[in-house]
C-alpha cells in the first residue's frame, strides 16, 4: 500500500511539473510574440513610408525587440527583427558615420539568425547586404550570397535585398557574383518590377546589371533594349 501511495505521489508531482513547464513555455511564446508583433508592425509600416523613421521610433522598436528576445532568445525571427530595426538606425545615422555600430550589430544578429535557421534565405541575403554596406567582400560575403541563392532562388524579398546589395557593391563583385545578382533581378521582374527599377536607378546601376541579365522579353522591357 505504501509503495502504491508513493508511486501515486511521484506521478502526481511529475504531472504537476510537466504542467508548470507547459505553462511556462506557453507564457514565453505569448510574451515573446507580443513584443515581436509590435516590432514587426513597426518595420512593416516603415517600409511603406518614403521617409525614414524618427530615431525615437527606432529606439522604441529596439526596446520591444529586446523584450521579445528576453522571453524567447532562441527564436531566429526576433534576431532578424532586431537586425532590421538596427539597419534603419544605421541608415538614419549614416552607414559610414555614427550608424556604423548599428550596422555591425545588425550583421551579427543576422548571422545569429542564420545559425539558428540555416535554410532561411532572408538571413543570408541580409548578411550580404550588411557586408556590402561595410565593404566586406570576403569569403563570408561570397558564402552568404551562395546560400541566399541556394535557399531562396524565387523569394521576392531575396531578389530585392540582393539587388540592393549588388547595386551598392557592383564594382567589387566577381563575374560569378554579378551573374547571381543579375539572375535574381531577372527572376524578380514578374512581381517586383518597379521596386527593382527604383533600387537600380537610385544607384545608377541598371544598365550595368542589365548587361549580365538573360536576354528575353522581360529583360528587353526592363532594360529598354
Amino acid at each position: 500500500m505504501k509503495s502504491k501511495t508513493l508511486l501515486f505521489k511521484t506521478f502526481a508531482v511529475l504531472g504537476l511539473l510537466l504542467c508548470l513547464i507547459g505553462i511556462y513555455v506557453a507564457v514565453t511564446w505569448v510574451m515573446g510574440d507580443l513584443y515581436g508583433y509590435k516590432v514587426r508592425f513597426a518595420v512593416e509600416s516603415w517600409q511603406k513610408e518614403k521617409a525614414l523613421p524618427e530615431l525615437g521610433q527606432i529606439d522604441k522598436a529596439l526596446i520591444d525587440a529586446e523584450g521579445a528576445l528576453t522571453w524567447e532568445d532562441t527564436n531566429p525571427e526576433y534576431y532578424e527583427l532586431k537586425a532590421r530595426v538596427l539597419y534603419y538606425k544605421a541608415l538614419v545615422e549614416g552607414v559610414d558615420g555614427a550608424g556604423r555600430d548599428a550596422l555591425v550589430n545588425a550583421k551579427q544578429l543576422h548571422i545569429q539568425a542564420a545559425e539558428l535557421r540555416p535554410r532561411w534565405p532572408y538571413s543570408w541575403a541580409n548578411i550580404v547586404l550588411m557586408k556590402a554596406h561595410m565593404n566586406e567582400f570576403d569569403e563570408e560575403f561570397n558564402q552568404s550570397l551562395l546560400n541566399a541563392e541556394q535557399y531562396g532562388p524565387w523569394e521576392q524579398s531575396v531578389h530585392l535585398t540582393l539587388a540592393h546589395a549588388g547595386a551598392i557593391s557592383w564594382s567589387n563583385l566577381s563575374a560569378e557574383q554579378k551573374s547571381i545578382i543579375a539572375e535574381h533581378v531577372h527572376r524578380g521582374l514578374k512581381h517586383s518590377f518597379k521596386g527593382l527599377a527604383d533600387i537600380l536607378n537610385f544607384y545608377k546601376k541598371r544598365s550595368l546589371i542589365c548587361a549580365y541579365m538573360q536576354r528575353d522579353e522581360k529583360q528587353k522591357v526592363f532594360c529598354g533594349s
